[in-house]
């Protein structure tokens, strides 16, 4: 695959500071460019790097100005990393054509209904009363059981695991090794102080366009539902329990882990290992960053937490800039007692 810059230019909408007859044939990194390279650049922390690089085009913001002369076209776009990324959808969409048809050895139980031009994989597992819709793509190992529905143009990757009822929603992904609906961590303890598992009947549903990564593990519902509203994105390593709902459009990085119960809003944003206690209620636009504990429901939403009970990040920052100073301080209002006796 190789575009001109000619070309780019037209199809971002770009300005163009250098030759447009360049022909590009590969995507690259500022640091590791090369000629032929096309890279993007939106962070000053790489300021270096863009004025060092050898790529033959580099996507830059449209207020950006160059302090001294480069050899790389630049092409000025509203957003060079979404440009960067249209590239890179290209370029893989090309490397994973749409596979189609059946591999054997691979099972499918009883009053399936498939939709036309599906993949399943060698030593795939289909239950019984299963519905596919229609370009769905289901990889090797992948375990499907009773009673699931999958929506249109889903993929399920290697080694995905779909526990029964589970439904699954138009233009989902799911990575390899994730498992969706299985039971939740629920028990209930008697007289003697051991422990009974209280069953889960409820199910798993995942609304059109969400996407679940690699080894992450959704609970089903105690009864009724876990929900995971549409267009969400949930990162590898990441729990979330039973009963939980997140609301549309909210990312959550690696290593989060949500507690039963939970309801999380619309457009949130939660940092790598942040912790949700069980039975908590997270408003519209809440961004959690990283290792956050939250401990209380902010169900206004609108707001950016940090910490450990988690608050308001600004005034967290604003008392770790005091506890970190905080033995100074005490040295010197030791030394000022001392200096009074």
């Amino acid at each position: 695959m190789q575009w001109t810059i000619s070309e780019l230019v037209e199809r971002f909408d770009a300005s163009l500071l250098g030759s447009a007859n360049t022909v590009i044939t590969h995507l690259c990194t500022l640091e590791e460019g090369k000629p032929g390279g096309i890279g993007f650049f939106s962070n000053s922390k790489y300021v270096t790097a863009f004025y060092q690089t050898n790529a033959s085009a580099v996507f830059v913001p449209k207020d950006f100005k160059p302090a001294t002369s480069i050899a790389a076209a630049l092409l000025s776009v509203e957003n060079p990393y979404e440009c960067f990324a249209m590239l890179i959808e290209e370029v893989h969409q090309e490397r994973m054509a749409s596979k189609r048809g059946i591999e054997f050895p691979s099972y499918i139980g009883e009053g399936v209904t498939v939709g036309e031009n599906i993949y399943r994989g060698a030593f795939s597992y289909i239950g019984d009363h299963v519905s596919i819709g229609k370009h769905v793509q289901i990889y090797s190992h992948v375990y499907v059981g009773d009673y699931v529905t999958i929506g249109d143009h889903t993929i399920l990757y290697s080694g995905a695991k779909i526990a029964p009822y589970t439904v699954i929603g138009s233009r989902c992904i799911i990575h390899s090794g994730a498992v969706i609906g299985s039971a939740g961590f629920g028990f209930i303890t008697n007289a003697a102080g051991t422990y009974k598992r209280i069953q889960a009947i409820g199910n798993v549903v995942l609304a059109d366009e969400v996407e679940i990564g690699s080894n992450t593990t959704i609970d089903a519902a105690t009864i009724d539902k876990t929900i995971i509203g549409k267009g969400t994105k949930i990162d590898n390593l990441v729990q979330v329990a039973h009963n939980v709902q997140i609301g549309k459009h909210t990312a959550i990085a690696a290593q989060v882990g949500i507690s039963g119960s939970t309801k999380i809003g619309d457009y949130c944003k939660l940092g790598g290992q942040t912790g949700i206690a069980g039975h908590l209620h997270l408003g519209d636009y809440v961004t959690a960053l990283g290792r956050a504990g939250i401990t209380r429901s902010f169900k206004k939403g609108h707001i950016t937490l940090s910490g450990t009970p988690a608050f308001e990040s600004k005034k967290f920052l604003s008392c770790y800039a005091r506890f970190k100073n905080l033995a100074q301080l005490l040295e010197k209002r030791n030394d000022r007692e001392k200096s009074s006796k």
